[in-house]
């Protein structure tokens, strides 16, 4: 002890034994003591052998010497230094210096109670100090066998003892709670009072809670934004989401007009009708729970029919832009298809027999019976009416078993049509089995559903497209609905080699012009319509939401193109809503305005063509008022049809 200070201590030699042995003195550090600690850096580096001629002479230890080193010196290697007989290392906490307990290989910190655990590198530091100085090795609790696979069975750190693996396996499993200690003691108490305080008021309220059992309601919230590269907002709409929430009506209503408010009431009434079937126990129909959760977990590109289901179809329609019209208005258009299904199970586009004296006219031009019943089955599947439940299930068997009884063996659906139909009728009747096997999970579907889209796969032209007749050089037009049938049978766990759809992107690339925008067949000026289903096309094949190609289409389409009485197209709106759907955001806002506005206008409300909609346009009237129909109903039930891509969608 220093005579001339009573406020710390120096540092002393360890007296005993140690001191007379020649060996370095032990070196201890007062707690109290402000004498600067040694600065580590500036200790002697032991380094390993190196096969470097610059390098240092190498002792009979295999180390390199030290230039100045004393052997009565501490010596370095890393973050561990031997200062006489006591290993140290610096705490990884507060930096105090700490004694290693080289038996265990592990060290507690006497200033902020960190328990060290030395890693490999640090043990292998060890062994080296120790063999530098020639110090012994500590003593074992018990004999160590020598083994092959021990290089230094002298040292510890080669074959720890029983207590230093007992020690070590309680620092590995208690290091979250030595932590969390650690963090509660440093933690000021006024923030341990106010977590209590927060806890003890969030119990309380859980615990007094006066209002009464308002009974299940269901909570829909969406993530609007790219759902790989955009994060979101979430919308609830828990204060409307109960079971008894209704429809909202249309924008433009008044509702302080009587005569407004009854038309709301009666389209409420109509919708209202293909609820009915889902609010029954139907054994056929999936448990609700097990819906939502399909939703909630389903991504991308698989997702798309999930939200068909009627029992959760309302809060859909009103987050996604419907109304009580626009349902109203697809209940109207299958009431209609319904009544014209001719008695053998199928549609047709160029008659309409299916009622003696049947007033409606605009029958289409194109002959394809399987085509007409593919067309007409699309907005049944797409309204959640299957073969086992709905209101409709009676006619949508009886048009799949017309599709089923003609398909040949080759998977082709196209039974008998005639001139350029053949490759339109087989992908939209392809896409009617998938949907409807993935829909009801009827395995009697899937290999018909199967040899379909390998007739697709079959037809294919080695350039990537498909056209009036198998092998043909692609058009646009055709290409769409092959790729249409193709994501089906993908989200319905059918097979799609890969090189399918990469030869079909390969076609898009080839029509797709200069500035971004899409034709018709190669070396062709691009249109609108071309562009809206090469859009969505790519959508399938996997183009992100912000790729420049499609900006680029999207803003062309809603600068020039947006839906109009003047230039009514059908097929147009048909690929347009389903592109602005998915693309989201202010853009799909104003296509939505304007396109169930048109629908609804538009849509007959009289006589025997009360449901229908007359084509207008010189391709419509190749399809006739069938053809029209079935898109129209398409059209309007978007919100549902095919959920967003794009954005996350959630039911709760």
């Amino acid at each position: 002890m220093s005579s001339d200070s009573s406020s710390h201590f120096d540092l002393v030699p360890m007296t005993g034994p140690a001191a007379h042995s020649g060996r370095p003195e032990m070196m201890s550090f007062s707690l109290s003591s402000e004498i600067p600690l040694p600065d580590v850096e500036q200790l002697p580096v032991v380094t390993e052998h190196s096969e470097d001629d610059s390098a240092p002479p190498i002792d009979d230890q295999g180390f390199h010497e030290t230039v100045g080193a004393n052997p009565n010196q501490p010596m370095r290697i890393g973050s561990i230094w031997l200062d006489g007989e006591s290993l140290m290392c610096s705490c990884p906490d507060c930096l105090a210096p700490v004694t290693i307990r080289h038996w265990l290989m592990v060290a507690d910190c006497w200033n902020c109670d960190t328990a060290v655990l030395l890693s490999a590198e640090q043990e292998a530091a060890i062994e080296q100090l120790l063999k530098k100085s020639g110090a012994p090795a500590p003593s074992r609790p018990q004999k160590q066998e020598t083994t092959q696979a021990t290089a230094l069975p002298y040292y510890p750190a080669a074959n720890p003892s029983e207590a230093a693996s007992r020690l070590r396996t309680m620092l590995v499993y208690e290091d979250n709670l030595h932590w969390a200690r650690r963090a509660f003691n440093q933690t000021p108490a006024w923030i341990v009072s106010l977590l209590a305080h927060v806890v003890a008021l969030i119990i309380l309220g859980l615990l007094y809670d006066t209002e009464e059992d308002l009974g299940e309601y269901i909570t829909l919230s969406v993530v609007v934004g790219d759902q790989d590269t955009e994060g979101g907002a979430v919308t609830n709409l828990t204060p409307d989401a109960e079971e008894n929430y209704e429809l909202p009506p249309p924008d433009n209503i008044d509702p302080d007009n009587p005569l407004e408010m009854e038309k709301v009431n009666q389209d409420r009434e109509a919708a209202e009708e293909l609820q009915k079937d889902f609010d029954t126990d139907n054994p056929n129909l999936p448990d609700i729970d097990s819906v939502k959760r399909r939703i909630n977990e389903a991504t991308g590109t698989n997702k798309t029919i999930l939200a068909r289901d009627p029992r959760v179809r309302k809060q859909v329609v009103a987050r996604e832009g419907g109304t009580s019209a626009t349902e109203a208005a697809v209940a109207r258009g299958l009431e209609w298809l319904a009544r014209h299904q001719e008695p053998g199970g199928h549609w047709s586009l160029h008659r309409f027999n299916a009622h003696p004296g049947c007033t409606c006219q605009d029958p289409g031009r194109a002959i394809t019976d399987a085509g007409a019943t593919a067309l007409a089955l699309l907005p049944f599947l797409g309204a959640g009416q299957t073969h086992i439940a709905g209101i409709y299930k009676d006619q949508v068997r009886a048009g799949l078993d017309y599709l089923l009884d003609n398909q040949n063996v080759d998977g082709d659906l196209s039974a008998g049509a005639r001139g350029n139909t053949r490759m339109y009728t087989h992908g939209q009747a392809a896409i009617v089995l998938c949907e409807a096997y993935m829909m009801s999970g009827d395995q009697r579907l899937k290999q018909p559903a199967q040899n379909a889209i390998t007739f697709i796969i079959a037809s294919q032209h080695h350039e990537g497209g498909w056209r009036y007749n198998p092998g043909q050089a692609g058009d646009t037009s055709v290409v769409g609905w092959q790729i249409m049938a193709l994501q089906s049978a993908r989200a319905a766990g059918l097979q799609v080699p890969n090189s399918v759809l990469q030869k079909a992107n390969n076609f898009l690339n080839m029509v797709q012009a200069p500035n971004q925008l899409y034709a018709y067949q190669p070396r062709m000026s691009p249109t609108h319509v071309m562009t809206a289903e090469a859009i969505l096309c790519r959508y399938y094949l996997g183009h992100g939401r912000n790729a420049d190609t499609i900006d680029t289409g999207i803003n062309y389409l809603v600068d020039n193109h947006l839906p109009r009485q003047s230039q009514m197209n059908i097929y147009y709106l048909y690929y347009g809503t389903q592109v602005m759907h998915h693309y989201g955001g202010p853009e799909w806002d104003l296509w939505n305005d304007q396109m169930r506005e048109l629908l609804i206008e538009s849509q007959q409300v009289d006589g025997h063509r009360r449901g229908s909609w007359t084509p207008k346009e010189n391709h419509d009237r190749q399809g006739g008022r069938l053809y029209a129909t079935a898109m129209a109903v398409c059209c309007l039930e978007v919100y549902y049809r095919h959920l967003p891509i794009f954005r996350k969608f959630e039911v709760k």
